[in-house]
């Protein structure tokens, strides 16, 4: 790793950031065994591409099992449905992880871990405030709006993400 401390963690992954501007979000994402699919989800305008470093991964793009293991790469083209998930039980995976162009996705993904285990209204606050750059499939796809109403009218909010340069007080 670039940096002993990763930008951001939660219970299943920890991120480094390699670089991020307008056109380029890149992190680096271990991946902790064992760690679940997130939510089945497509990007309106982004193409996303995974080098498994170390380790392997499991990726669903479009209803089609792509196993990586280390120094394969899969690139996911905007509004393909996806998921991914560490395929081991037992070792770590750490993946390089590119998004293009970036837009939010930085502020998204440091969005996500805060709120990381919130819960359903919280999870469907998120989807909404962020649906340029991630969008859930299916029932919870459709249903996002109607959540995020109910979050907000129960006073929910969404922690302002943090760049690592700002100190907190």
């Amino acid at each position: 790793m670039n940096r002993p401390t990763p930008d951001w963690a939660t219970p299943t992954r920890r991120t480094w950031i390699l670089h991020s501007d307008s056109e380029l979000f890149e992190q680096r994402v271990e991946f902790a065994p064992g760690s679940p699919f997130p939510p089945k989800h497509y990007h309106p305008e982004q193409t996303e591409r995974f080098e498994v470093e170390q380790g392997a991964m499991i990726y669903v793009v479009e209803g089609k099992e792509h196993r990586l293991a280390a120094g394969q790469t899969l690139e996911v083209p905007a509004h393909a449905a996806h998921k991914a998930r560490n395929a081991s039980v037992d070792e770590l995976a750490i993946v390089r992880w590119e998004t293009r162009p970036a837009h939010r996705a930085e502020s998204f993904f440091r969005t996500a871990a805060a709120v990381d285990g919130a819960g359903l209204l919280t999870g469907a606050l998120l989807a909404h405030e962020y649906r340029d750059v991630f969008r859930p499939t299916g029932l919870v796809g459709l249903i996002v709006p109607l959540l995020a109403a109910v979050a907000r009218a129960l006073g929910r909010r969404l922690p302002v993400p943090v760049a690592p340069d700002v100190k907190e007080p």
